[in-house]
């Protein structure tokens, strides 16, 4: 019987033990798995043959292929698989097919790598980052994040490292892979040797121009859109620095999120993602069936 959606082969009770080691992202989603939401009664979230979130409708032979790449607010933590903005979408836009390339845990470091690997074999038609504030932390080897990894889990999937940026004398990115398995930084105060939030901010920018030419070098439209709004200061210096990106944040309040069981966009936000969303995805696939760019 050919593997579905629909017939997992394996359930976890985890979101992190959906993960397996990848070279190249760190790590990724296990093909044909699937996990139980805790907080939320009979609700099971999908992973396609293909590793990636289960869209329903998505028939892969239709263009313009969209992905739309971000961390789990794209994955879609706590929601079913109908439930996540990139299954509104699809459900809205039947003559397009919707891929969701959100991963939980991922930084735009990672969501860049993967989009290179779409780039290559030629899977996607049109791009949409998705950005929160917390990816600035994800994107640099930053010991607050770096600790998160020190989590027995981790150790026990077998993931070795993550890529993350840094910027050389000319302010262009470079990507190394730290070993997360650091028990150092356990007990070690970073504090007076962090750098600030300018530089920390400096660093995600410097990633999404780069985002930005790799896409521009191929032809692929590309738009960039802020999820959250906890940041303002961030959100600020991304919109300065790439005009084109869309604030489509949702307040961080029990309406639109999980609260107090979880801190991930809900239903009723994803329901305006996927409203704030359609204009700009419409655009993009005009760009497309035109050969333009954005």
């Amino acid at each position: 019987m050919a593997l579905t959606s629909q017939t997992p082969q394996k359930i976890v009770n985890k979101p992190r033990l959906l993960f397996r080691p990848d070279a190249v992202l760190g790590w990724r989603l296990t093909p044909g798995h699937a996990v139980r939401v805790g907080f939320r009664e009979g609700i099971l979230q999908t992973i396609n043959p293909q590793g990636w979130r289960h869209v329903p409708g998505q028939d892969r032979s239709t263009r313009p292929r969209v992905a739309f790449y971000g961390c789990s607010f794209t994955y879609g933590t706590g929601l079913a698989d109908d439930e996540t903005y990139t299954a509104l979408l699809q459900r809205d836009l039947p003559d397009l097919c919707i891929l969701n390339r959100g991963i939980g845990g991922h930084g735009t470091v990672q969501n860049l790598l993967q989009m290179r690997r779409d780039i290559a074999a030629g899977d996607i038609d049109a791009a949409v980052f998705a950005i929160i504030s917390d990816h600035r932390f994800r994107n640099i080897a930053h010991p607050q994040r770096m600790r998160q990894y020190l989590s027995r889990e981790w150790y026990k999937l077998g993931v070795e490292h993550v890529p993350v940026a840094r910027l050389d004398a000319a302010g262009q990115v470079q990507i190394t892979y730290p070993q997360i398995w650091q028990p150092a930084l356990r007990d070690v105060n970073f504090s007076a040797f962090l750098p600030d939030d300018y530089m920390i901010n400096q660093a995600t920018l410097a990633v999404l121009e780069l985002v930005q030419n790799t896409a521009q070098a191929v032809g692929l439209p590309l738009t960039f859109v802020l999820l959250d709004s906890l940041d303002a200061g961030f959100n600020a210096a991304v919109c300065n620095r790439l005009p084109q990106t869309r604030d489509i944040s949702t307040p961080h309040d029990r309406a639109h999120r999980f609260l107090p069981h979880d801190i991930h966009p809900n239903m009723l936000a994803n329901k305006l993602y996927a409203e704030r969303l359609t204009p700009l995805v419409t655009a993009l696939c005009s760009a497309v069936r035109t050969g333009q760019t954005i």
